[in-house]
């Protein structure tokens, strides 16, 4: 159903696609001079999008001011988020909301982490003609169920800390963006099987035993084992949902050696890749 006023309107969705990644609703709204919304406990996620207009956005110690084409996710359970309008160019917005077991894993591929939930979409032309594509759908039909959820979890996808856009991370000390250099790179290297905590500090033009310790102290466990866990979460998603030989598993997560890829999938997850 809708709930719609002159300057909002948001849709429920009734039925779920997808139970580990639920989309809970889909918004828009054009707010009012200084509107402001928090703090409030959220049992979801929420995604933002500024499609127009300006506006702040605070949760712990951190403070943004957003504009046009930035975003900003809520977590679940979150105490103290609050976000206003501009009073003289109020935002306008667009939010999705979701949950599932797999919600948090998909933002955290998507480079979203505790204190990193806020970007700059690079292409803001190309967001609007994908949002005016949404909304021109009958969400009202039963047939475009399937149409209008894959099409959000599309949008989704596209707002990524991953690289893709620019994380507005204005809080972070030289030793945050050292670690969100580290994380970065082993999401984008974590199949190359030369890959290794030396050679990601050099790449990065880092001490190799400073990398290790920030990267300890942040994660509570070595960049090595951060390393290790983050492949074998990517096979765990390839030996789930494909047909794949566990060789060639092995091989697409860095693995030379199915063995031992099986061994530390094991050691992880206490059972073999196939059992």
């Amino acid at each position: 159903m809708f709930l719609e006023s002159k300057e909002r309107t948001e849709f429920f969705f009734n039925d779920c696609l997808l139970t580990d990644f639920t989309i809970l609703n889909f918004g828009h709204e054009n707010c009012l001079p200084s509107h402001s919304f928090g703090p409030q406990v959220r049992e979801y996620y929420i995604l933002h999008y500024i499609v127009a207009g300006k506006g702040n956005y605070s949760f712990g110690n951190h403070q943004y001011h957003l504009k046009k084409g930035d975003f900003f996710l809520i977590s679940p359970h979150d105490s103290d988020p609050i976000y206003q309008a501009d009073a003289n160019h109020p935002w306008e917005y667009v939010w999705f909301g979701f949950e599932g077991s797999l919600a948090k894993s998909v933002l955290e591929e998507l480079g979203y982490h505790n204190d990193n939930r806020v970007g700059h979409f690079t292409d803001p032309e190309k967001m609007n003609y994908e949002l005016q594509q949404l909304i021109s759908t009958d969400f009202f039909s039963k047939s475009s169920t399937l149409t209008i959820q894959g099409k959000l979890l599309e949008l989704i996808s596209l707002l990524s800390l991953d690289g893709t856009n620019v994380s507005l991370n204005s809080n972070m000390t030289q030793v945050d963006k050292h670690i969100e250099q580290f994380v970065l790179y082993v999401r984008q290297n974590y199949w190359r099987e030369d890959l290794s905590v030396q050679k990601i500090a050099e790449d990065l033009n880092l001490n190799h035993s400073y990398l290790s310790r920030i990267i300890s102290k942040k994660f509570q466990q070595s960049a090595l084992n951060y390393l290790i866990k983050y492949r074998l979460l990517k096979a765990r998603f390839l030996v789930e949902n494909s047909d794949h030989t566990i060789a060639t598993i092995a091989k697409a997560v860095g693995y030379q050696n199915p063995l031992s890829f099986s061994r530390a999938y094991k050691r992880i997850y206490g059972h073999s890749p196939r059992n």
